[in-house]
């Protein structure tokens, strides 16, 4: 199965209608499957484990996250699959919370993040990325 690391561009338009009718804020679920050793394109930087790349891609990506108001909500280390696929396993999940779409693709669009998404795409060997919305029904 291919890899999914980057928002492809009709999915990145979805998003991009979504934002235009909606404030709420968003919580985007992140399920990463972390490589051995980090790939980069630049061979010179493959020094380091893929939690290390991934933690430069962290750190690199901490102000402009921060500018556009994100939010981390929790940070876990999956350790069971009861429901889904034995053959796909997750190392990391974490829930970022965004005060709306728009923060996030604004973010998203900055020299920094795409700078600092060069770690990110080194460390992971695949991922999955969902954009949440509070369910009205469940809201007390």
């Amino acid at each position: 199965m291919k890899p999914h690391l980057d928002i492809t561009d009709d999915n990145l338009a979805s998003m991009e209608e979504f934002a235009e009718s909606n404030d709420d804020p968003i919580v985007m679920v992140n399920l990463m499957q972390v490589k051995p050793n980090a790939e980069y394109e630049d061979p010179t930087l493959n020094d380091c484990t893929g939690y290390e790349a991934f933690a430069r891609y962290t750190s690199g990506s901490a102000a402009v996250r921060q500018e556009a108001g994100a939010k981390m909500v929790w940070s876990g280390q999956a350790v069971q699959m009861p429901i889904g696929p034995s053959e796909k396993a997750w190392d990391m999940v974490a829930l970022v919370r965004y005060p709306s779409a728009r923060a996030y693709l604004t973010m998203k669009a900055t020299k920094e993040y795409e700078a600092a998404r060069v770690h990110r795409r080194a460390a992971l060997y695949d991922s999955r990325l969902i954009m949440t919305t509070e369910n009205p029904s469940l809201r007390r």
